[in-house]
């Protein structure tokens, strides 16, 4: 009978810390790639020398996830960032989210949240679209810096439920 308890204790923690596992890789593969991402589309500014071939090749690959818009694109020591300043708070809202969550654990999130954090970047798109206000970097940045974060809780937050579902599963 102890014999029985402790293999079911033991496969119990098997699946927990598996699970726990599955999760933390999948956080660390999605933190590497935001990274990436981000020193992609700042490569303009951070690189000591000019290479053409480089910067065509991205310029290409981040013009199909943002217009580039010169005027809405943030400047820095002279060189322009590959995306627009909202582009860049999604990107760097989401990496912050990551980064946190490995030292954090932060509340799972329902879907009607993430459509909430959606209001003030979509309020933003259309005021300045329709000439309520001028188009602010900063206000742009900071709207996709909220909606990247929860949109990337979101995303994490089901992908742990899967995982802890399919720890459930294996038990059945």
């Amino acid at each position: 009978m102890t014999h029985l308890i402790l293999s079911e204790l033991k496969n119990n923690l098997l699946d927990i810390f598996s699970s726990n596992f599955y999760l933390i890789l999948t956080k660390a593969i999605l933190l590497s790639f935001f990274l990436m991402w981000i020193i992609g589309f700042l490569t303009p500014i951070i690189s000591f020398q000019e290479n053409a071939i480089i910067n065509y090749s991205l310029e290409r690959v981040f013009s199909r996830v943002c217009h580039q818009e010169e005027a809405k694109c943030v400047t820095l020591y002279g060189q322009q960032m590959l995306v627009c300043a909202r582009c860049a708070g999604i990107y760097f809202g989401a990496f912050l989210t990551i980064l946190l969550m490995f030292f954090i654990s932060l509340p799972k999130l329902r879907f009607k949240y993430f459509l909430i954090a959606s209001i003030p970047m979509l309020s933003d798109v259309l005021f300045s679209s329709i000439n309520v206000y001028q188009y602010s970097k900063p206000l742009s940045f900071g709207t996709g810096l909220i909606f990247g974060s929860i949109v990337c809780l979101f995303l994490l937050s089901e992908v742990e439920n899967l995982f802890s579902n399919n720890s459930i599963k294996r038990n059945e």
